[in-house]
């Protein structure tokens, strides 16, 4: 085995598993309303206390926090996180269009109409490449000078991968005419040429282009891999940051003919997105076996909803000669005392939900006790929730004011929320509702037929009841069965409901119409459900609760369809969302506004694509904008607090190292390997439903008779399905719940190649073995210097032990390989060359094969008149394979009962003991016994007894051990030892 006398070692059996996928305590159906709703997958967390600690303070010193900045004022560190981003969001990288050429290296278009696209990019990427590398990163590649960077952390021998890929770039949306017109300088001037790209830092804010969408979450990642670099903590697997710059309206991507001139790719289709053109086609770089982009929410986003929009409504009309009857309602966003540019959060993409509520009532005819009492509740109710008193140099959350028959009750959250998070809270509306509640039943029996009451008591019911918003806005009293309220894997809401949550424009929208009596608000309904029965079943229980209050609701439907970046079930979502709630969890204080929601924040939807979506099952949203925060994007005068920048930063780097950890015994390099007769092109993770969790443990598989004098150090199995496509989209839960079967994601049996060919995976499964416990510094020495014998691996079939021996005259190292990691010395990582068949068992042979672990290769017809433009990549090794079936063919690929690897159980550690017992005459007996430690943590002991005369002083052999004794006298023991 190559370089084991510098290597490390991994599992001892399942005793150090870092991941564990159970079902959860208290996940019942009753659970939600009562006890908090636990999702049935879960992970156990490898990230300590103290290792979060170490992060966090690595994040905080490359923070670079400073009161005020311009972009290039030299006031700031140009390698901090937020000198990155003031710099980053200095060049104009905003995604104007054209076209990308039709042959290699396929260049965008560089004309006056996209503002010179091509040479505005390749500006901000060399300006990437050289933040990377003064930063320290060992590794910094760029292939085309107009397309990504990425930049990778970790042992560059690590066969897996996890994965950051974002994007740099912004769209025209934020900089058209009417945008441009709101952008404000560093000076608060409007309309200044360039103000967009002249980002600043303002009372705790930063400004400028892309600072949210997605530059500065983007080299937020960089930095939390920075941090993770200088933090130095072990992790199994490497680290790449990828950073494009063509999501936002990007040019128009090759086609995938076009693409195949230069690049040869089985099976080749193209991503919905140019930057994954670009690094999964144009370059066919590495595939990750887990990954997230920055470019949306936390904690996890796991795929696009589906939605339908229908109205709320209720006739008001019949409380038209009655005294508080409601003149007028109007809907936007909220103030903020001293926020001039908070009203252009409005002109995003995504509406926002009424953060802003104003409510005009007649109050002709009314004597100033009914009005003091109408006003006393409302004040007393805000001032209950905390509404009120304002804080000195805020504005009032609540304000009744009156003006000769007319009294209005203005309603501002603080916080501008957006539509498809309505579960966090802050809708102006439902707060005014609650408030025209408490009012009118104050007045008793004035109001006590009112509509508006009718109105106000069941909208209040529906969502604030006790008080309260949060899981109201997934349904929780709307008769929903508890089981269908969440997805019982992942916690994913089945629906959010945002009430008023059109708001796009900074003048109120009006939500009832005076000359009708016509109170009409629409209502965003996003659906995550799974099956149509499920929806449905939830929407009519919708429609019934608010017919049940008096309103009218449009059609909802049964809407599904909810496309899925990972299955519900993936331990991806799983890690993440549990690396999330560890974050906050470690300093509340720290992360006071992303806490106050942890009950109510779980694993959701989003509205819109991510790059994500072309990562089938390997990728999911994670991040940017914490819950609680202002989702400032394609909007003039785009920002975020520097510290909620620093928490994504800590969120992020937390997220990336549990990422990076094996969370089971094993991980492996796909690779592809020229064997005679079989067909590797699907031996490539981006056709393989490869993620974290595959590689489980096996160990219970493996019994004492498999083992005999061995000791287990790794065992795991796995099933591998084989995708029908490149995984370039992001299927529903119902294909993926077909399987194999017509529409299912994966290889269909009748597929013709599938028919005419068999497939085979090669692949280097490497097994990490972690120091036991028991085992001192030199036992542990001993045993990574292979000093306790060979590695052995094997496979179990049924119950029948197959070693995997290398023929005779054959060198190990093409079969078998091992490392150590720099960052922890108390792990080895041992592997083992497979190549699995999609075929019956027929026994295991050994085969040398050339093989090519980068699947690089360019088209032999451009290489015929062009040179190969990166001539190291794809480069052909001979190695050594184990090669069998894995039992049967169906389209996937399967482990044997177990495949693990021993060595000899030998003793790591020897403790002698000595007694002597004085018999008649002068001798004596003395008895030795040595107690010993196995590789495995087992004990057994040797004895030997002795006959002595006088003085029992000498050196004994006990079994394998030789011995000391000391005496005083001739009975007593003075010191024992192994010599």
């Amino acid at each position: 085995m190559r370089d084991r006398r510098t290597t490390s070692f991994a599992v001892l059996l399942a005793a150090s598993l870092a991941a564990t996928l159970a079902p959860a305590p208290n996940a019942s159906a009753t659970s939600v309303a009562e006890e908090g709703f636990q999702p049935s997958i879960t992970y156990d967390l490898s990230v300590s206390d103290a290792e979060r600690d170490a992060i966090h303070a690595e994040v905080e010193a490359l923070a670079g926090r400073v009161n005020s900045a311009r972009a290039g004022d030299g006031t700031y560190d140009p390698l901090s996180l937020v000198g990155a981003m003031l710099d980053g969001s200095s060049y104009d990288s905003i995604s104007r269009g054209g076209t990308a050429a039709t042959a290699y290296p396929f260049p965008v278009s560089n004309t006056p109409a996209n503002q010179y696209e091509y040479d505005r990019k390749v500006a901000k990427l060399a300006w990437v490449v050289k933040l990377a590398t003064d930063l320290g990163f060992p590794v910094v590649v760029q292939r085309q000078p107009d397309k990504y960077v990425y930049a990778e952390i970790g042992d560059p021998d690590a066969p897996e991968m996890i994965m950051a890929l974002s994007h740099l770039d912004s769209p025209t949306a934020s900089v058209s005419a009417a945008q441009l017109a709101r952008w404000r300088d560093a000076d608060g001037n409007l309309g200044t040429p360039g103000a967009y790209h002249s980002p600043y830092i303002k009372d705790g804010w930063v400004y400028g282009a892309g600072i949210q969408d997605d530059s500065g979450p983007t080299l937020a990642t960089l930095l939390a891999a920075k941090a993770l670099l200088e933090a130095g903590l072990p992790m199994d697997r490497r680290i790449r940051i990828v950073m494009g710059i063509y999501e936002d309206g990007g040019p128009g991507t090759p086609s995938a003919a076009n693409t195949a001139t230069f690049q040869s790719i089985p099976y080749n289709s193209n991503p919905s997105f140019y930057d994954n053109w670009a690094y999964k086609n144009l370059n066919r770089e590495e595939t990750p076996i887990a990954a997230y982009t920055s470019d949306s929410r936390f904690p996890v986003i796991v795929g696009n909803s589906g939605s339908v929009t229908p109205s709320v409504s209720m006739d008001l009309s019949a409380d038209r000669t009655k005294a508080f009857r409601l003149t007028a309602a109007t809907a936007g966003v909220t103030l903020r005392e001293g926020d001039p540019t908070l009203k252009d959060i409005a002109y995003g993409s995504t509406t926002q939900i009424a953060s802003r509520a104003i409510f005009t009532l007649d109050v002709a005819g009314v004597g100033s006790a009914e009005r003091d009492r109408f006003v006393s509740a409302i004040t007393a109710a805000a001032t209950t929730k905390g509404w009120l008193p304002a804080a000195p140099r805020t504005t009032p959350k609540v304000q009744t004011t009156i003006a000769g028959d007319s009294l209005t009750l203005e309603i501002n959250t603080d916080v501008a929320m957006e539509m498809p998070t309505p579960q966090y809270g802050k809708n102006a509306v439902v707060w005014g509702m609650f408030l025209l509640s408490k009012g009118l039943g104050a007045l008793g029996s004035t109001a006590a037929d009112m509509q508006l009451k009718k109105a106000a008591d069941g909208i209040a019911d529906l969502f604030f009841r006790d008080g309260v918003e949060g899981e109201a806005y997934i349904g929780k009293y709307m008769g929903i069965p508890a089981n269908l309220l969440r997805n019982p894997n992942n916690g994913t809401p089945n629906l959010t409901l945002a009430l008023m949550a059109n708001i796009n424009s900074e003048t109120p929208t009006s939500f009832y119409t005076d000359a009708s009596g016509n109170l009409s608000m629409p209502m965003y309904v996003r659906s995550m459900h799974v099956t149509a029965a499920d929806s449905g079943q939830a929407t009519a229980a919708v429609t019934a609760a608010f017919q049940a209050k008096g309103f009218t609701i449009g059609n909802l439907g049964s809407p599904i369809g909810a496309g899925l970046y990972v299955t519900h079930d993936n331990p991806l979502t799983a890690l993440q969302f549990g690396s999330y709630q560890a974050s906050i969890d470690h300093n509340p204080d720290e992360f006071a506004d992303p806490h106050s929601l942890r009950d109510v924040v779980y694993p959701q939807g989003t509205t819109g694509g991510t790059l994500a979506s072309n990562f089938r099952n390997k990728m999911t949203a994670f991040g940017a904008v914490l819950p609680g925060n202002e989702r400032w994007w394609h909007t003039a005068n785009e920002r975020m607090k520097v510290d909620s920048a620093v928490q994504m930063t800590k969120i992020m780097a937390d997220g990336m190292l549990e990422m990076a950890r094996y969370s089971g015994p094993a991980g492996a390099k796909f690779m592809w390997a020229d064997m005679p007769g079989l067909n590797a092109d699907r031996s490539d993770l981006d056709l393989l439903d490869v993620t974290i969790g595959t590689f489980k443990d096996a160990s219970a598989a493996v019994g004492t008779n498999q083992l005999g004098n061995q000791a287990l150090l790794g065992a795991t199995s796995f099933n591998i399905p084989m995708w029908n496509g490149r995984g370039n989209s992001a299927p529903t839960a119902s294909a993926f719940a077909l399987g194999h079967a017509p529409g299912g994601v994966y290889l269909p049996l009748t597929d013709p190649e599938y028919l005419n060919s068999t497939y085979v995976a090669p692949m280097r499964l490497e097994f990490k073995v972690e120091r036991p416990d028991h085992m001192s510094d030199a036992a542990w020495a001993k045993f990574v210097a292979g000093g306790y014998g060979d590695f052995q691996f094997n496979i179990l079939v049924g119950d029948r032990v197959v070693p995997l021996a290398v023929p005779a005259g054959q060198s190990a190292d093409r079969y078998f390989f091992s490392r150590m990691s720099a960052n922890n010395p108390d792990a080895i990582y041992l592997s083992v060359n497979l190549a699995i068949t999609d075929a019956p068992y027929t026994g295991v042979r050994t085969i040398l094969a050339d093989s090519k672990t980068d699947l690089y290769t360019v088209n032999p017809a451009y290489l015929a008149s062009n040179p190969d433009p990166f001539p190291g990549r794809g480069a052909i090794e001979q190695r050594g394979f184990f090669l069998f079936g894995d039992g049967q063919k169906n389209a996937e690929f399967s482990s044997p009962d177990a495949v693990y690897v021993t060595v000899a159980n030998a003793v790591v550690d020897a403790k002698p003991a000595a007694v002597v017992k004085k018999l008649k005459g002068n001798t004596n007996e003395l008895t030795i016994t040595v107690q010993r430690t196995h590789v495995d943590g087992s004990e057994s002991a040797v004895t030997a007894t002795f006959t002595i005369n006088n003085n029992a002083a000498g050196t004994y052999t006990v079994g394998d051990h030789k011995v000391y004794v000391d005496t005083k006298g001739n009975t007593q023991v003075r010191s024992i030892s192994i010599v």
